[in-house]
């Protein structure tokens, strides 16, 4: 079997029971940070071996594939939230699937829904657009096409590059659309700013340095309230 384990955002007590005892029982846990899984299993006790994994290794997926059709229990886990959502995985999954090998897939840490349930935007429906495009025009149509649709965007950005997100956000929905960004989501310094794009384009700093990643959402309906 194979188990796709959500490990959490940064906040250690989000770890569920299901996923522990998932991570456990497996012959191995296969992630993208080895190290920062192997800090999650000392954390909690447990020794499963872990090893590197890449979407872009066909050999490895391979040599996976021959082990689960072995009976093997194999975890899949990424440095922080779910595999395969805006993180490695799919190559995997999809190739245990084709091979009519089985896999289930745990509920857990996820930053999009997360953040989505605490920004105040509309949360029955909302387009998930991951990292996008990183060029001026891919990414200006790429948020208009997502706008036309009128549901809540959700988008995972660097901190060095949320301002000209809000920025083209600015130029593809208008300025007074609504937005909502957290930082550093379920850690120590977890902050979230509410708004329009515009009110939160003026509360970063000018050049200034921000650290963590940003989960951001925009929504084409004009803001009411202002930047908190």
């Amino acid at each position: 079997m194979l188990t796709v384990v959500p490990t959490p955002l940064g906040n250690l007590e989000d770890m569920t029971r299901r996923g522990l005892t998932a991570l456990e029982k497996a012959a191995v846990v296969y992630s993208e940070d080895t190290r920062r899984t192997r800090q999650l299993l000392t954390h909690f006790g447990i020794r499963t071996p872990v090893e590197r994994y890449q979407d872009r290794d066909p050999r490895l997926i391979e040599r996976i594939l021959q082990r689960l059709a072995a009976g093997e229990e194999i975890a899949l886990a990424s440095d922080a939230g779910t595999p395969v959502i805006s993180d490695p995985g799919v190559e995997l999954v999809g190739a245990a699937r084709r091979a009519g090998l089985p896999v289930t897939a745990l509920p857990g840490a996820c930053a999009a829904p997360t953040a989505v349930a605490g920004s105040g935007l509309p949360g029955d429906a909302f387009v998930f657009l991951g990292f996008l495009p990183r060029t001026p025009g891919k990414q200006r149509r790429a948020l208009e096409a997502a706008a036309a649709l009128g549901k809540t965007l959700v988008i995972y950005e660097s901190p060095f590059r949320v301002r000209k997100l809000l920025e083209r956000a600015a130029e593809a929905l208008g300025s007074d659309a609504q937005a909502a960004f957290v930082r550093e989501l379920s850690k120590l310094h977890e902050e979230w700013r509410t708004g329009s794009i515009a009110s939160l384009l003026a509360s970063l700093p000018e050049g200034g340095h921000l650290k963590g990643e940003f989960v951001v959402m925009l929504h084409p309906r004009a803001a009411r309230e202002k930047t908190r």
